[in-house]
């Protein structure tokens, strides 16, 4: 790096430049986990027991809502395929608008492939499914980002707590109420849990080698300099006392240290090439005179530059 500084009379680097100063805030990361499928629906309604049940993950299991704090990911392994399965975080009312974490917890369900919307079939708070299922798809289409239109099939939990012909009842109900794959399920008998996993096979098309969802990332070296600023205007202050004023003048200035001599003459030399020297013999300066740059007010006397 300090080759470009040597010359006939500077072979060794007796000066550094000094860095510049620069640009500080605040940036807010959002995570958004990559998984083909993502369970959603209130809490406590089993997707976590579901997810267990299907593959290796092991996410927390309890009989109280909120149990599952962040997204856990399972993997589906088939002859010839992997399909990952998330958990996500209870979603309740409010959520599109952060309530209960919503916003973090709905910008991952933006990168799944598939919805399997987890309705419990006997809720311990005694609420209606029907109206469970609406406050989920309601917060989902609200958030926006492609949610509403994701392709989703419905899991009905929790079937060993429901009497039989309750069950075949309920299935048949919510097929004519939402026109889509409903599967009855149970994370304790296993009941359904072979279909389901077919039908997220068959739901997520497998993707072409080579293919990404997201746009690819040129793999090259970047250096990003700031743009061109060599214009400058000088001006006579007073009696044997100049300005010079330029961005590109003062940046110069401020990455070198005026105590050290060979740092000194350097800029001089710089100060010459651009063309401020002459500029200032043009408004009067003499050898000696006091040049103010960026602030910074410091005796200029350039003398034979250092090549």
């Amino acid at each position: 790096g300090n080759k470009r500084f040597a010359g006939s009379t500077r072979q060794a680097p007796r000066f550094a430049e000094r860095g510049l100063a620069g640009d500080e805030g605040w940036l807010e990361l959002r995570l958004k986990l990559m998984a083909d499928a993502g369970l959603v629906g209130l809490p406590n309604a089993g997707k976590s027991s579901l997810l267990a049940r299907m593959t290796r993950a092991a996410p927390r299991v309890a009989d109280y809502p909120f149990t599952t704090l962040e997204p856990v990911l399972g993997t589906i392994d088939a002859d010839d395929r992997q399909l990952v399965l998330a958990d996500i975080p209870g979603l309740i009312e409010g959520a599109s608008a952060g309530a209960g974490l919503g916003h973090e917890f709905l910008a991952h369900v933006e990168r799944c492939r598939l919805l399997v919307h987890v309705v419990d079939l006997s809720p311990a708070d005694g609420s209606d499914p029907v109206a469970n299922h609406a406050t989920v798809e309601a917060e989902l289409r609200e958030h926006g980002g492609g949610l509403a239109v994701l392709p989703r099939l419905v899991a009905l939990s929790k079937a060993d707590l429901v009497p039989e012909d309750t069950v075949a009842t309920a299935a048949q109900e919510w097929r004519a109420r939402t026109g889509g794959e409903v599967i009855v399920t149970s994370a304790a008998t296993g009941r359904g849990l072979g279909d389901l996993r077919a039908a997220l096979l068959s739901g997520v098309p497998q993707e072409e080698a080579g293919a990404t969802t997201d746009t690819a990332v040129e793999a090259e070296h970047r250096i990003y300099r700031p743009g061109a600023d060599g214009g400058f205007r000088v001006q006579r202050k007073g009696e044997r006392a100049f300005r010079v004023e330029g961005r590109g003048v003062e940046r110069l200035l401020a990455r070198h240290d005026l105590g050290n001599e060979e740092a000194l003459r350097y800029l001089e030399d710089r100060l010459r090439d651009i063309g401020v020297i002459k500029a200032l013999q043009a408004a009067g300066f003499e050898p000696g005179d006091d040049v103010e740059i960026g602030g910074t007010v410091f005796e200029l006397d350039p003398g034979a530059p250092l090549r």
